[in-house]
């Protein structure tokens, strides 16, 4: 059985052209960029401490940074590393010359996108107001003139729950949009708390926006996925459960900033949750065990652990958890996909249960 893959996510800059809403880093307000060296480093300690790892490029907007990105890849080349790498991106640096390099580079796209053109242009404007969307919407036709297919985020918000199942129609058209991630506000950085959408009113608009994705792909368009009904439908299958809700759940995160301070989540960013500076010689040593330490500080919500749909879901965001947001919102959206789990492998409660019953 191959060893579980861990993360490193590499936030190559604070800056960014976007001054979002809820922005979790607060993306613009400084202008650090990291230094190739701290990027290196971190590579070289994920080498030695893990034998299989990811790369996620994020920011502020890592495309500000795109030289550091591509001397990263060729660095894991030079050393024999085939570790998988993606960018998160708004998208709206991509032209065509950004889509082919990206194309060269090999490596996954994922856009951040929270609806419709009006909707998105409220919550992810330029500094001076303008919306985005325009620009980001051509660089997801530039990534798709490249043969680039791409993977769509929206933060779930009560200020664009309802445009769900319209930002489905929109990726749909778009052609080259693999499915959505559903991250729900969490009120960290920029995002406040009465952001946060209505548990019921999240839950409708998932299933709305899930009923969408079905009608067009049965008229013919492409099928729009949904990453977290994806890994239920997987799990199910496999009977296996999922016993993790992310790579900081299962303690083989490394999250590093652009000034070198090291995490284990990018929305848990106090000082007890500080692995140190990644340039610090002896940063390596027992990474594991206090990587391990810093997920024990986050205790588990009793409801969760005693939920028989727990192997299904993978539990709550740690994040949520932390900082004491609302866990009914989670909870509703995921209990939401739960319900289309079962209608699409045509199982009801009682068999979900069976199935988990060894695991």
């Amino acid at each position: 059985m191959p060893e579980e893959m861990a993360l490193l996510a590499l936030s190559v800059t604070d800056d960014c052209n976007l001054r979002c809403r809820y922005c979790y880093a607060c993306g613009g307000e400084k202008k650090t960029a990291m230094r190739w060296e701290v990027a290196e480093r971190a590579i070289d300690v994920m080498a030695e401490c893990f034998p299989r790892f990811k790369i996620q490029f994020t920011g502020g907007e890592p495309l500000l940074e795109i030289d550091l990105i591509e001397e990263a890849v060729d660095y894991l080349d030079q050393i024999g590393l085939r570790s998988p790498c993606q960018v998160q991106s708004n998208a709206t640096l991509i032209d065509p010359d950004v889509a082919g390099k990206l194309s060269c580079l090999r490596i996954g796209v994922g856009v951040s996108l929270d609806g419709p053109p009006p909707v998105n242009d409220a919550l992810r404007p330029f500094p001076d107001g303008r919306g985005s969307a325009a620009s980001a919407l051509c660089g997801i036709a530039a990534l798709r003139d490249e043969g680039i297919r791409v993977g769509a985020t929206c933060v779930l918000s009560r200020e664009n729950a309802f445009a769900l199942a319209g930002l489905v129609d929109l990726l749909s058209y778009m052609g080259n949009v693999e499915g959505i991630a559903i991250d729900v506000l969490r009120p960290v950085g920029r995002a406040a708390q009465p952001m946060q959408p209505d548990p019921y009113a999240a839950a409708k608009c998932i299933d709305e926006a899930v009923s969408r994705a079905d009608r067009l792909a049965e008229m013919g368009g492409p099928r729009v996925k949904f990453r977290e009904l994806e890994r239920m439908l997987h799990t199910v299958k496999c009977s296996r459960a999922r016993r993790h809700h992310c790579y900081f759940d299962s303690c083989r995160s490394l999250v590093v900033l652009a000034d070198g301070r090291s995490y284990v989540c990018p929305s848990l960013l106090g000082p007890e949750m500080i692995m140190g500076r990644i340039d610090d010689p002896s940063f390596k040593d027992g990474l594991p065990d206090r990587m391990a330490h810093a997920r024990r500080l986050v205790p588990g919500r009793q409801e969760c652990e005693s939920c028989p749909d727990r192997w299904l879901c993978g539990g709550p965001c740690l994040a949520h958890q932390a900082i004491g947001s609302d866990p009914s919102v989670e909870c509703a959206v995921k209990k939401a996909f739960i319900r289309h789990a079962r209608r699409d492998l045509e199982i009801d409660h009682a068999d979900l249960q069976e199935m988990s019953g060894d695991n």
